[in-house]
């Protein structure tokens, strides 16, 4: 069961890109104010560590801060989680709980996902926001509230609003102040300044590690689909793999063209698997040797992930053997679709 977060000192957030300076100078500002932000951006680019500081930031920061994930979750369990419980409402309820509303009173309550919400459970959240009171499952008397509002997103809200699938007059109450974060990719400033700290943060898998100049080179070259979540998978795994105090582009596993005598058993032997399998992937053309090194990356990558799909029992096995989210996997799975690279069904 999720338990509300009581802040204490504000987290720093650890950025080098101008966009992110003048999103944070926002998020200072609409911090001092009672104002419900919604944060949009693609999955794993810091929309709760963006909600925590603006939390720290404001009149309510020694209060909880309730971070609840909307998304997976049956209906029932998102009104019993938000809502609360009474003792006997319902079996096996042998106690009362306090739902995320009533222990937000007076902190931050944090909706990630918001997007997710039964159509059901967005008219009961409406209802909260403008009435300030809520009944728990089996209560006669409502309950007063006073937490501030925080969302987050990954979904387009107001296409959802023209499909039927959120409430209009949700989203005007949780749009009134909007931030947006961008995807690391286009915040290329922002990289070299994460990957140093989670290199601290992690230190202890191995102790204190820098990156050199390739290892740099080959963080500011990559896409990031995965965003910051899969940046900090990359470090963590080339915290494991480096050997001595020094992480060096082929310990990251971005570039599948690695020598193969630098010795980080991983990721030699997920080169070699991946070489393996080329032929059915290709569907029996022969691959040219002049191919690009980006070409020869993203074929050699398609490789790596069937091969571990057949040997993984679900792609959330599978993902966590490749060390990237799910999602980044899925992501991966639908360019290799777009390149031919993987049958449709996958």
């Amino acid at each position: 069961m999720p338990i509300p977060v009581r802040a204490s000192a504000a987290p720093q957030v650890v950025f080098g890109d101008p966009f992110m300076a003048q999103l944070l100078a926002l998020a200072g500002r609409v911090a001092r104010t009672e104002v419900t932000v919604l944060i949009g951006g693609p999955s794993g680019t810091g929309k709760e560590v963006l909600a925590r500081y603006i939390h720290d930031r404001s009149l309510r920061k020694g209060e909880n801060f309730v971070a609840f994930n909307c998304a997976c979750l049956p209906e029932s369990m998102v009104e019993d989680l938000l809502f609360g419980h009474e003792k006997g409402a319902f079996t096996g309820a042998t106690q009362r709980f306090e739902g995320f509303f009533e222990q937000a009173d007076g902190g931050t309550l944090f909706l990630d996902e918001v997007g997710e919400l039964p159509l059901s459970v967005q008219a009961k959240l409406l209802r909260v926001l403008q009435e300030r009171e809520f009944t728990p499952l089996g209560a006669t008397r409502p309950v007063k509230t006073r937490f501030r509002l925080l969302a987050a997103t990954n979904r387009n809200l107001l296409a959802d609003v023209q499909s039927g699938r959120f409430r209009e007059d949700l989203y005007y109450r949780l749009n009134i102040f909007p931030l947006q974060l961008k995807p690391l990719r286009q915040r290329p400033g922002d990289i070299v300044p994460l990957a140093r700290a989670m290199l601290e943060r992690h230190n202890y898998i191995a102790g204190a590690m820098r990156l050199d100049e390739s290892a740099i080179a080959a963080l500011l070259a990559h896409e990031w689909p995965g965003n910051v979540r899969e940046l900090e998978n990359v470090i963590q795994r080339a915290m494991v793999v480096a050997e001595g105090d020094t992480v060096s582009a082929h310990h990251l596993g971005l570039d599948a063209s690695l020598p193969q005598d630098m010795g980080a058993p991983m990721v030699v032997m997920m080169a070699v698997s991946a070489a393996d399998e080329s032929q059915s992937l290709l569907s029996g053309a022969e691959r040219e040797p002049e191919a690009s090194l980006a070409s020869r990356r993203v074929i050699q990558e398609a490789e790596l992930i069937l091969e571990t799909l057949k040997a993984s029992p679900t792609k959330t096995s599978a993902a966590a053997r490749l060390g990237i989210s799910e999602r980044t996997l899925r992501y991966k799975l639908a360019r290799m679709r777009e390149h031919g690279l993987v049958a449709a069904e996958l």
